[in-house]
């Protein structure tokens, strides 16, 4: 697809954008490399607030940057809006969230009948099986998708790859996106049940360097500063009675995601050293829509504010000229 959006030379002062930039030029494509660089893409989930990170991939594409990657790592609703992202479809993910925002995929009220708070069968039989579908083609030719899961038996960290089809690549992405408790049972993939990547790695950099990654950039849904605090007290209960290997998980989970936020911040300073790494972050203080929520105006609204986060990342000032909703996107 031919860029919507000019080249983003404002950015080309930052060595990683540099190097996206340089392989866009070349029209280099993935798996197809001359270079010795292997870029990632990160893309932090949220729930609802995803839609955060679905704004900033929405840009990515339009610029015609999402070829320049060679893999793109997702956890729980990251793990959508990676996948789409990797297939050239940020646009049609991005504007899912409306189908999305309905008590048909979100209703807390189904917990007082001990029914599923999320109703992921909605979620990938509805409205991506027959509204949104994944492009194979797309994702064939573009860079490698990887979600990150976490084993609800072993309560260890599950990188899922090599996938067979798109239906091979949605069901491991709903396991990525099955939150303990909410989502109901854990889904099996792979003869292994599976929940919500971000119990261990809620934003996987860490799995990216590991696996050789030279250049990350990092899709933030919060901004870059924010600390969490002690969660799941309320799901520790069942969680302790269905799936006990997961409650220290549940326990440390806050303490771990500080821990990467630190270390992102640290490692944000580092260039030009490699590995490089940056991340893109909506401004302190920012009004984000909560993971749970079915407000259709406050969530349109998230994915404008991704997609003017990552707009003035890559060209500055010029952004506020097109930072809107795409409406030749979304017309597509």
């Amino acid at each position: 697809m031919r860029p919507l959006l000019p080249p983003a030379t404002a950015a080309a002062d930052h060595p990683l954008y540099g190097v996206l930039l340089e392989r866009a030029a070349a029209h280099s494509l993935p798996r197809e490399r001359t270079d010795p660089h292997r870029v990632a893409l990160v893309v932090e989930g949220g729930g609802m607030r995803g839609a955060v990170s679905a704004g900033m991939c929405l840009v990515l594409d339009a610029a015609g940057l999402m070829a320049s990657f060679d893999r793109v790592y997702g956890c729980s609703s990251g793990a959508l809006t990676g996948c789409f992202a990797a297939a050239g479809q940020a646009s049609v993910w991005a504007t899912s969230f409306e189908d999305c925002a309905s008590r048909a995929f979100i209703d807390p009220r189904r917990a007082l009948r001990g029914r599923p708070v999320l109703d992921l069968d909605f979620l990938f039989e509805n409205v991506i099986a027959r509204r949104r579908s994944l492009s194979e083609a797309g994702l064939a030719a573009g860079p490698e998708f990887s979600a990150v899961a976490v084993s609800a038996t072993r309560g260890e960290l599950r990188v899922l790859r090599d996938f067979e089809s798109t239906a091979d690549v949605l069901a491991a992405v709903r396991a990525s996106c099955s939150i303990p408790v909410l989502a109901g049972a854990p889904p099996t993939y792979r003869s292994e049940p599976m929940v919500d990547g971000g119990l261990l790695e809620a934003i996987p950099y860490r799995t990216a360097l590991r696996e050789g990654a030279t250049h990350v950039l990092v899709l933030r849904s919060r901004p870059a500063g924010y600390h969490a605090s002690r969660e799941g007290r309320l799901v520790e209960p069942m969680l302790a009675r269905t799936h006990p290997a997961l409650v220290p998980l549940l326990h440390s989970c806050g303490e771990r995601y500080n821990g990467d936020v630190s270390e992102l911040e640290r490692l944000s300073r580092r260039a030009p050293l490699l590995p490089l790494v940056r991340q893109i972050a909506v401004p302190a203080g920012s009004r984000l829509v909560p993971r749970l929520s079915t407000d259709r105006s406050r969530i349109a609204d998230s994915v404008r504010l991704g997609a003017y986060t990552m707009a003035s990342a890559l060209y500055g000032e010029p952004a506020t000229r097109f930072w809107q909703p795409f409406p030749e996107l979304l017309a597509a």
